[in-house]
């Protein structure tokens, strides 16, 4: 075979090979695994106090850790000497 056909045959193996690996990856990652049932009551309720518990966590962290802004002055460049 000439050069051009082995370029060619390259071309569609690899055209092939990733179009089978996309194929896999959105078809096990992006769809995910069907069929799982539902979660039951506890279940729900457990995710949901878990869900509550990390947002108040979340909450107190924002209100303790509040944000440092930049001061007035532009050649200050530190933060925290902005005026409050």
């Amino acid at each position: 075979m000439s050069n051009f056909a082995w370029i060619l045959v390259l071309v569609l193996i690899l055209t092939l090979l990733g179009s089978g690996i996309l194929f896999f990856i959105t078809s096990r990652y992006y769809w995910g695994v069907r069929g799982t049932p539902p979660p039951t009551r506890e279940e729900r309720k457990r995710l949901r106090e878990e869900e509550l518990r990390l947002r108040a966590k979340q909450i107190e962290y924002a209100e303790t850790h509040k944000w440092a802004t930049r001061g007035d002055n532009f050649f200050d460049n530190t933060k925290g000497s902005a005026k409050r």
